[in-house]
């Protein structure tokens, strides 16, 4: 089974990683898009790093920042962020790269969906914080593992409307599990707008001639 590794670049001087550039005509890496102003590669061999060190090299006065994670650790991904400039790196910080697990026929609105994730997200990003010792940056989450009475808790949060009720269940560093459920309609919940027709009362028929 292959996995990958996913950087997304960025340069002081754009025109360096651009699609055409030497660089991605003679990488060891694919470049899949060009979004915002960062280059989006992926790759099958640990040389991204190296081709970053060789290119900051050659042109010592840009600055070349990346994002970088294996697609293989699912459940304890981190994204880690650093700098090169003329061959000296330096470490900016790591994240949780989180990644949503969610069966397709459980996706009823892409559009809520996309809400969603966007929405869970913030709440993590608050609540996974990044502490830095000694130069070494840890993920200080809240702790999942069972304590001496066999428990173990995850994060769980809930999106809801009228519609739908989205339920995201946070396991480990960055595995959340997505479900998505329909609601039905309560009885009686339609307003005289939805209807269109008007309760009648009692007065309503004192004026009636018969």
């Amino acid at each position: 089974m292959s996995y990958y590794a996913y950087t997304i670049l960025e340069c002081s001087n754009p025109e360096l990683i651009s699609s055409g550039s030497a660089f991605v005509n003679e990488s060891y890496s694919k470049l899949l898009k060009i979004q915002n102003g960062k280059s989006h590669f992926i790759t099958n061999k640990t040389t991204m790093d190296g081709e970053i060190f060789e290119l900051s090299i050659k042109y010592p006065d840009e600055t070349f920042t990346a994002e970088w994670y294996w697609d293989s650790e699912y459940y304890d991904s981190i994204l880690y962020h650093f700098s090169c400039k003329n061959g000296k790196f330096t470490d900016l910080g790591i994240k949780p790269g989180y990644v949503f697990n969610c069966p397709e026929n459980q996706i009823l609105d892409k559009d809520h969906y996309s809400a969603f994730k966007d929405h869970v997200i913030k709440y993590l990003e608050r609540l996974d914080l990044i502490n830095e010792k000694d130069g070494d940056f840890i993920i200080d989450k809240l702790n999942n593992r069972k304590d001496q009475y066999g428990y173990e808790s995850y994060i769980t949060i809930t999106y809801e409307n009228a519609m739908y009720k989205w339920t995201a269940k946070k396991k480990w560093i960055s595995w959340i599990e997505v479900t998505c459920e329909k609601k039905e309609p309560e009885i009686g919940s339609l307003s005289e707008m939805d209807t269109g027709i008007k309760n009648s009362t009692r007065e309503d028929y004192d004026d009636i001639p018969f």
